[in-house]
């Protein structure tokens, strides 16, 4: 195994973890892209729980990422993928779903 991909998918994932931290925890939504404080008209801690949750959960699985490469093969890297792709159009309805809630 690489010891490259393995530190990659560490630093990427510190840095999930620490977007994680900064959006759901402190509730800083000015890391979410796109977002724009004056038009959101929704519920805030939703929103930063909903961002928080994927990014806590994206950054274990980059984690994950390398020994599941190792162990199951390119399918991995599919499923992380899918995963990624689902997970954004999701994370995107639901905030609209959010703003137009209120």
């Amino acid at each position: 195994m690489l010891w490259g991909v393995i530190v990659s998918c560490l630093f990427a994932s510190l840095f999930l973890f620490g977007s994680t931290y900064l959006i759901w925890y402190k509730k800083d939504l000015t890391f979410i892209a796109g977002f724009d404080e004056k038009k959101f008209k929704g519920d805030k801690v939703r929103l930063a729980r909903a961002y928080g949750i994927f990014c806590l959960a994206s950054g274990i699985l980059t984690v994950l990422l390398p020994f599941a490469l190792a162990i199951i093969g390119s399918y991995a890297g599919a499923i992380f993928g899918i995963w990624l792709t689902v997970g954004v159009v999701m994370l995107a309805f639901y905030s609209q779903s959010l703003n137009k809630g209120s």
